[in-house]
């Protein structure tokens, strides 16, 4: 996103509503009777971090979730696995990390892994992309409890492209795309769909 309006359209998925899904996952599913969160930001001052906080928070509102301590990952895996190493020293009673893209999510299993907490530690991430490296595989291959997906816009943005150019058509200034929860159950039928496109 962009802090001005002087731009012809937005594609892109609701940052906001995707955070606040992350929490309402934790909040009915993940951990139904509360815990102990840490949260893996993207860089800080960017917009799609502070709206995937601001969203969690949200999705969590009125349960007994709490969240223990938040690291900036700056939307790397090794980053988020540095983070998360000194915060799972720190904080050993944390019972799941929120991560705000899967990348940062696989580093901060990775930190798990190494301190032995795979068992009783649960990561989720976002983005789901549908490729071998990234977010759904991972939650179909078990490191991941679950993504969302963030879809790509590639198709959205040829078609509002060629309706601007090829039919002189304004498009709407706003496209939010829809979002997806996808866990074990549905990783590889998702995976499989999303490749079909």
């Amino acid at each position: 996103k962009v802090n001005t309006d002087a731009f012809t359209t937005f594609i892109g998925a609701n940052n906001v509503d995707i955070g606040r899904q992350a929490g309402e996952y934790y909040k009915k599913t993940l951990l139904p009777k509360g815990g102990k969160v840490v949260q893996i930001k993207g860089l800080s001052g960017s917009t799609p971090a502070a709206e995937r906080e601001k969203g969690f928070k949200q999705g969590i509102k009125g349960s007994d979730i709490e969240i223990v301590a938040t690291a900036d990952g700056e939307w790397e895996r090794s980053v988020g696995q540095e983070k998360m190493d000194a915060v799972l020293k720190s904080h050993p009673e944390v019972d799941a990390i929120y991560s705000h893209n899967d990348p940062m999510a696989e580093g901060a299993w990775l930190a798990a892994q190494s301190a032995g907490r795979l068992d009783d530690l649960k990561v989720t991430g976002i983005d789901g992309l549908p490729i071998p490296a990234g977010g759904i595989k991972a939650v179909e291959q078990g490191r991941l409890q679950a993504t969302f997906v963030y879809p790509t816009g590639g198709k959205e943005a040829v078609d509002t492209a060629k309706k601007i150019l090829l039919e002189c058509q304004a498009p709407k200034k706003e496209q939010t795309l829809p979002t997806q929860l996808v866990t074990k159950d549905n990783a590889a039928e998702v995976y499989a769909r999303l490749n079909k496109r």
